[in-house]
């Protein structure tokens, strides 16, 4: 007779299955840095790159930010691709990880400020409040 191991979902050895995977190396994960910047081309935005670092210095992720987003991946694990929007680093796995969390901040700067009427693309007024019912 044979008995099968039944693990209930959300269970340990199910979630280790779906656990992300992390970059094994520096060079894999300077490879998605390399994947995130074409991601970010084909979308229009203009990029600076150095060695394990992109810069999207036109795309604020806030109001008052004039630093602009950056990506940065580590020589020492856990390898990864860190968006560093005001301040806070956040990791992930995989380039369209990464631009899956830049993609709202894109859509955003295309759009006019219904706040202080800046254009699409320009930065708001210094004392813009931004209209809540667009929360």
């Amino acid at each position: 007779m044979s008995l099968s191991v039944m693990h209930p979902a959300g269970g340990p050895t199910q979630a280790a299955a779906e656990a992300p995977v992390w970059p094994a190396t520096a060079e894999a994960a300077a490879a998605e840095l390399v994947r995130l910047a074409e991601l970010l081309a084909e979308a229009g935005v203009t990029v600076i790159s150095a060695a394990g670092v992109l810069a999207i210095p036109d795309l604020a992720c806030g109001q008052g930010d004039t630093v602009g987003i950056r990506v940065r991946t580590t020589s020492r694990p856990p390898h990864a691709l860190y968006v560093i929007a005001a301040g806070e680093p956040a990791p992930h796995t995989t380039a369209d990880s990464a631009f899956a969390s830049i993609h709202p901040l894109l859509e955003a700067a295309a759009r006019p400020c219904d706040g202080c009427g800046a254009d699409a693309g320009a930065p708001c007024n210094p004392n813009c409040l931004p209209d809540p019912s667009n929360d």
